[in-house]
């Protein structure tokens, strides 16, 4: 093995192994998942399809749309498991929105940004669950977590349109950094980097799809939230498609519960 490919190999170790870390995973948890995980990459605006029956995926970078049964659209950020090993007797009460039949097996979708997933494979991860509460746990937790999110952004609500659509942007959202020039003390301008909480990923079509609205319904609702100052406005050459920026995180997140 190369040095170049030997260097790259303990890079994904260590990304696999700070991941499940930040999952609140003890030490040797986190040793064992990340001696069996490998790291899996997939492009922006690639169709997305895994293989349920024989791994288990974690989404920890990135924004896909998952088409779940009935061909309902399901919109994601970081943090997401995507499995079928929580629906067997190894965990019961553990909730998944689909039942995988067997003839299934796999979910598809779409990348909506440029994803990292850790791919771990099934016969592992249930022999590790079997004999490690901690993972055990872990497993329980984000399908719940799947559960809460598809209950608080998806399923039939009274909310109106723009409550749901400021929800999923609610979710989305994430702190972002780039370079911006600006006038500096002594006038001139300067490049600097600031931060910013964008929701970014979907198009409209992506959100009206993923909350059964009309696109125009949810054009409406999105120059609603800019006009009362929830999303930023753009100005001339800021327009970017796919992406919201956030003006007022805490009136975005009241408008989602009705206020």
């Amino acid at each position: 093995m190369s040095v170049y490919t030997t260097r790259k190999a303990s890079q994904e170790a260590n990304a696999i192994a700070e991941f499940f870390a930040l999952l609140g995973l003890p030490t040797d948890s986190v040793d064992a998942l990340a001696d069996v995980s490998r790291l899996r990459r997939r492009e922006r605006n690639r169709p997305l399809t895994l293989g349920l029956s024989r791994a288990a995926y974690f989404l920890i970078d990135g924004r896909v749309s998952e088409l779940v049964q009935h061909g309902k659209t399901r919109l994601w950020r970081e943090v997401m498991l995507f499995e079928a090993v929580s629906n067997t007797v190894f965990f019961p009460g553990t909730y998944s929105e689909r039942a995988h039949p067997p003839h299934k097996g796999f979910t598809t979708g779409m990348c909506l940004s440029r994803c990292t997933f850790v791919e771990v494979p099934n016969t592992r991860l249930t022999a590790l669950a079997m004999n490690d509460p901690a993972i055990a746990l872990m497993l329980a937790r984000m399908a719940t977590k799947r559960h809460n999110l598809t209950e608080q952004l998806y399923t039939a609500s009274r909310a109106t349109p723009v409550a749901r659509v400021a929800a999923i942007l609610n979710y989305l959202a994430e702190t972002t950094r780039r370079n911006v020039i600006k006038p500096g003390p002594n006038g001139t301008m300067v490049m600097t980097r600031t931060e910013e909480l964008v929701a970014s990923g979907p198009s409209q079509a992506d959100i009206a799809d993923a909350l059964c609205l009309g696109r125009a319904t949810v054009e409406k609702a999105i120059s609603e939230l800019r006009q009362v100052q929830a999303l930023k406005a753009f100005g001339p050459g800021e327009r970017a498609n796919r992406c919201y920026p956030i003006e007022d995180q805490h009136r975005l997140r009241q408008i989602s519960m009705g206020a």
